[in-house]
């Protein structure tokens, strides 16, 4: 099973986003499939090793906003809402030492909103970003949960299996 631990969100108006990003051509992540990825696990055989080794997992009751867009990538390949990390960083630091992982990059906690395949006027995705600022996008209240991600052709199917 191809597996992540992540928490669901709801934006405000992603409508909107999508609206105002509609010159960009590009993948948009569905509504119900908003998420941040905590820890991506790929694929595992028994998750119940995972749900075991994370049984003594506690974390505070956060509610994080999601401020301003940013994108990664040079050309930008990944639109997505920021969060600030400093509320986030020990608890991925504790997920990863319960389950012994040596990350391979560092943590950057952010929402995918879109998968970008071609910018048609950059210096217009560019100024769009940045009115977005310090713009609230909506908030993340925090549900750590291990999900299974199947990849098929329509898209990714998401599907909780445990919340810790």
């Amino acid at each position: 099973m191809r597996l992540f631990l992540g928490s669901f969100v709801e934006l405000s108006d992603y409508r909107k986003v999508r609206e105002e990003f509609s010159f960009i051509e590009g993948k948009w992540v569905e509504r119900s499939n908003l998420h941040l990825t905590l820890l991506f696990l790929g694929e595992v055989k028994v998750p119940q090793s995972i749900i075991y080794r994370l049984s003594s997992l506690s974390y505070p009751d956060l509610s994080i906003p999601i401020k301003g867009l940013g994108f990664f990538g040079s050309p930008p390949r990944v639109l997505f809402g920021k969060l600030d990390p400093t509320p986030l960083q020990p608890i991925h630091e504790e997920v990863c030492r319960l389950l012994d992982y040596e990350p391979d990059r560092p943590f950057r906690p952010h929402i995918t909103l879109c998968r970008i395949k071609r910018i048609g006027n950059y210096s217009r995705f560019i100024d769009k970003v940045r009115s977005y600022r310090n713009r609230d996008l909506g908030e993340l209240r925090l549900t750590i949960q291990l999900i299974e991600s199947k990849l098929t052709p329509k898209g990714p199917i998401y599907t909780p299996l445990h919340t810790f």
